[in-house]
């Protein structure tokens, strides 16, 4: 059986560069095998819009957020992953406010098993966490925070920063899109899914 590979998707627009970019590496990671499923973050029910700070995932036996939406639901089935990727446009130097609804209610895959050391039980030991980012400009117009971010994320919710993988996309200028001059990108992108998929 192969692999499970969950993409989030942070971005409002439907049709625009990040979503093409997350279509193309699920495409490879179906080549390869691998069980795919495409989460729509902007487009998720929410009775709340990231952590509330409430501390009810801490004493909670699963890895799972106390607040019951979809997203929740979402959450709760990240540790049954091979690979989750968590996908951006960059907006204002930084994540989507719609993948960071998402990446901060993933608080609830972290717990505190001793209160001395503060040693925390990840939740997603199992997954390798992945990261995809566009951008109109270039690497430096945040593409590289959000990639520092997510990877930093990786290591806490125990997704390991060794196994962290990361595609970035920059000068995706939104009116020229990748869609159809960019065959170079398209082949990259389906490598990118491919190897999360192995």
């Amino acid at each position: 059986m192969g692999k499970k590979v969950m993409f989030v998707v942070g971005s409002p627009n439907r049709h625009g560069n990040t979503r093409t970019v997350v279509d193309w590496a699920a495409e490879g990671a179906r080549e390869a095998g691998a069980e795919v499923e495409i989460v729509d973050a902007a487009r998720l029910r929410y009775k709340v819009y990231g952590c509330q700070a409430c501390m009810a995932c801490r004493t909670a036996k699963e890895f799972r957020c106390a607040v019951d939406d979809e997203a929740g639901e979402i959450i709760a089935r990240l540790p049954e992953q091979d690979a989750v990727v968590l996908e951006t446009p960059i907006y204002f130097w930084g994540l989507s406010a719609q993948i960071k609804h998402v990446i901060d209610r993933m608080f609830c895959l972290v717990k505190d098993v001793e209160r001395d050391g503060y040693r925390l039980a990840p939740g997603l030991e199992k997954a390798r966490l992945a990261f995809i980012a566009t951008a109109g400009g270039g690497p430096e117009s945040g593409l590289r925070l959000a990639e520092e971010s997510v990877k930093a994320i990786s290591g806490f919710v125990g997704a390991g920063a060794p196994a962290f993988r990361s595609r970035l996309v920059p000068n995706a200028h939104s009116e020229d899109g990748v869609r159809d001059s960019n065959t170079a990108l398209r082949e990259k992108a389906r490598e990118f899914g491919r190897e999360l998929a192995s």
